[in-house]
């Protein structure tokens, strides 16, 4: 499986993986300035528990070091990554007092 990339001109973009066509997971984001809201991660139900979205994940810090980026946690499921491991994504993560709940994607943190 293979991560694919796509930005518009309005700075939306995503990582996506597809198979036979039609598109099976995604990790969606919005770039402004030097930081990207990762707000969504989507796995179809028959691909789930195969490590799929974590390949996601692992594409997007990626991406963020290698670009200069630091990302907002917006989606639950990029949160509950963050707070699991904090001293591997300090470096990224973008803290504030009024840090996203995670709630935007519709996948509550365990």
């Amino acid at each position: 499986m293979e991560i694919q990339f796509k930005i518009d001109n309005h700075q939306q973009g995503s990582f996506f993986i597809e198979e036979s066509g039609n598109q099976i997971a995604e990790l969606d984001f919005a770039i402004n300035g030097d930081v990207i809201n990762a707000y969504h991660t989507g796995v179809r139900k028959e691909y789930e528990g195969q490590g799929i979205a974590g390949k996601l994940f692992d594409k997007l810090v990626s991406y963020a070091r290698e670009h200069g980026y630091k990302i907002i946690p917006t989606c639950s499921y990029i949160l509950a990554k963050f707070r699991r491991h904090p001293e591997l994504f300090d470096d990224i993560w973008v803290h504030s007092q009024d840090e996203p709940s995670g709630d935007a994607c519709g996948v509550k943190p365990r």
